[in-house]
């Protein structure tokens, strides 16, 4: 195994999202099969992450190549207090581009994201958007996305927009 540059932890961890904000609208209503947007509960949460750890597994070609995987642990944040923990995994599927797996460990639950994402080797990715995909505890309703707004050695801030 070998160890990623630092920027390698940080865009990784940056992918990690979570922490809760009051509904804009709800509907406890949750066996109802088709809602409207008024019926609907969106959460927006709010976070930044520190990574804790990042470690590449090597297929054994020499350089990037495809199968290799990266195992990123990261600590989350909101409003500058300890929330919870992100781990994923992401593999490498094109010469560029990544598939990520990833699950928030939260206090009321966990939130499980992917995402398909193409940059140039050696270069963090910046302002995208990963897919909500489920969860367990309150989250168990889950779906949305999230928005990976800045990625820095120093950490990431992220937008969650969760519909439960």
């Amino acid at each position: 195994m070998l160890s990623l540059p630092k920027w390698g932890v940080v865009a990784a961890a940056a992918l990690s999202v979570a922490a809760l904000v009051s509904p804009v609208s709800a509907s406890d209503n949750p066996s109802a099969p088709y809602r409207t947007a008024a019926q609907t509960r969106v959460q927006v949460i709010s976070l930044t992450s520190t990574g804790t750890g990042t470690t590449m597994v090597d297929n054994g070609t020499p350089g990037p190549g495809l199968g290799d995987q990266i195992i990123i642990t990261a600590d989350l944040f909101r409003n500058g207090r300890s929330y919870g923990t992100e781990a994923a995994v992401c593999t490498r599927v094109a010469p560029a581009t990544t598939h990520c797996t990833g699950t928030f460990s939260l206090p009321l639950g966990q939130v499980t994201w992917q995402h398909l994402k193409t940059t140039p080797v050696g270069t963090p990715p910046s302002d995208f958007d990963v897919a909500v995909t489920g969860g367990t505890g309150v989250y168990r309703t889950a779906r949305g996305h999230a928005h990976i707004g800045r990625i820095a050695e120093e950490g990431g801030s992220f937008t969650l927009y969760l519909v439960r």
